[in-house]
């Protein structure tokens, strides 16, 4: 039976997360979550919002990791939880659904990167992202070192980078975003429906911290290190956030932040000049790739754990000399190519988070039988039952609100896992345990 090696530690597991997170999210969706709000206080309030859920989901699943560290993460808490069918369900769902359509809004966001940075024709943006998502698949191939060095390098540099802006910002802006509204900005209860509407885009600038869980089997000591990864990732992430938005609403107009695809680039367009813009630009595509970069290396885990027991074809659990499941690895590496050249960053992110929502929601339920069955773990939810409860029922909620303003992507998400509950039915039920 393959295994995967131990060999990530804290800062390793840091790195991929802060990585994953602080991604094309923070670049490219400041502006269309001030377009969809329209005033710079409740701009600021969903970014604290986002960041208050997304440590809410990090202690469910610090408990959940902590409880069942294996290669996997989701699929096999809800499996353990539900049953080897509705694993199956999450598992597939999410590695060949959610995350590959994640993938290629990265690989999206990245291209358009690059043709702001070296003006290139806007007609090769879905190209150019389906040459760096197979890049970095490539680089993934060779080994778990190789992508855990790329990673480290690339978070260490974007986060210094970062702070760098925000330092400047504060330094030579003065306020102008902070004042007045848009012409457009949503008024009564059209503001509750704009909110949610916002929070796709806030949750995908947050999201990823679940994404620790997925390399929980290849993390030393996983028991005390990955509550501190998924926690102190969270507390990195969302401290650089707010002070990123702060930072942006401190030199730019918020009419300006509207309509901007990358909002870091124009602020420091404003303070220095268009050479610092242009080094912003190169910034923001050192941080996508790194995103891109972590979403690649965690997702084929999935794929590898249901191989591994019998939920998916064992040769998806083949795993290399570098230690890369390279089977999943190419699996994932080609949907992602094929979405990524046919698919918008607004349509890809919509599948993504609409799936998150249903996904998400699953996983964290399954705490609740899992508790029962065995009230302790090396890490508990303070708070429980609570903290899950809470963060269920805001999930539901947000669930509800899109599908009502974007119809279009829940009903794609909803085929997705409808397709994948069909196939659900041929799969063994003779789970093989790790």
């Amino acid at each position: 039976m393959a295994d995967l090696r131990r060999s990530l530690r804290l800062f390793d597991g840091l790195a991929m997360v802060v990585g994953i997170m602080v991604g094309s999210g923070i670049f490219r969706t400041p502006g269309l979550v001030a377009g969809q709000l329209g005033r710079p206080w409740l701009t600021f309030v969903a970014w604290v919002l986002g960041g208050a859920l997304a440590f809410l989901g990090a202690l469910c699943f610090a408990e959940l990791a902590t409880r069942h560290p294996q290669a996997g993460g989701k699929y096999v808490y809800v499996r353990e939880a539900f049953g080897p069918r509705a694993g199956f369900v999450v598992g597939w769902v999410e590695s060949v659904g959610m995350y590959t359509a994640a993938i290629a809004a990265i690989g999206v966001a990245a291209a358009e990167f690059l043709v702001r940075l070296t003006g290139w024709n806007t007609a090769s943006i879905p190209w150019l992202g389906a040459g760096l998502v197979a890049l970095f698949t490539a680089v993934n191939l060779i080994g778990v070192a190789s992508g855990r060095w790329v990673q480290n390098f690339v978070t260490a540099a974007k986060v210094l980078a970062l702070g760098g802006v925000v330092v400047i910002a504060f330094t030579r802006g003065s306020g102008a975003g902070w004042h007045g509204a848009l012409a457009d900005a949503p008024r009564g209860a059209a503001v509750w429906s704009a909110l949610a509407l916002a929070s796709r885009s806030v949750i995908w600038s947050y999201y990823g911290y679940p994404d620790a869980a997925k390399i929980a089997e290849e993390v030393v000591d996983p028991g005390r290190t990955l509550p501190r990864v998924l926690l102190g990732g969270i507390a990195i992430v969302t401290a650089l956030y707010l002070l990123l938005n702060a930072a942006f609403l401190h030199v730019l107009p918020l009419v300006q932040i509207a309509a901007s695809n990358l909002v870091a680039a124009d602020v420091a367009t404003a303070i220095v000049g268009a050479r610092a813009g242009a080094v912003v630009a190169g910034l923001a595509l050192l941080v996508v790739l790194a995103s891109l970069n972590g979403n690649i290396f965690v997702t084929p885990r999935v794929l590898f754990g249901l191989a591994r027991e019998g939920l998916a074809p064992r040769a998806l659990a083949r795993v290399n000399r570098g230690g890369t499941p390279w089977v999943a690895m190419l699996v994932v590496g080609a949907v992602a190519v094929g979405l990524t050249a046919t698919g918008t960053f607004e349509k890809l992110l919509g599948l993504a988070i609409a799936e998150v929502l249903v996904i998400d929601g699953l996983t964290v339920a399954a705490l609740f039988p899992l508790r029962a069955r065995e009230p302790r773990a090396p890490f508990s939810v303070p708070g429980y039952p609570a903290v899950p409860i809470l963060f269920i029922g805001v999930y539901l909620v947000l669930f509800i609100w899109t599908a009502w303003g974007q119809s279009q992507s829940v009903l794609v998400a909803l085929a997705v896992l409808a397709v994948a509950y069909g196939l659900s039915w041929g799969a063994s039920g003779q789970v093989k345990r790790p």
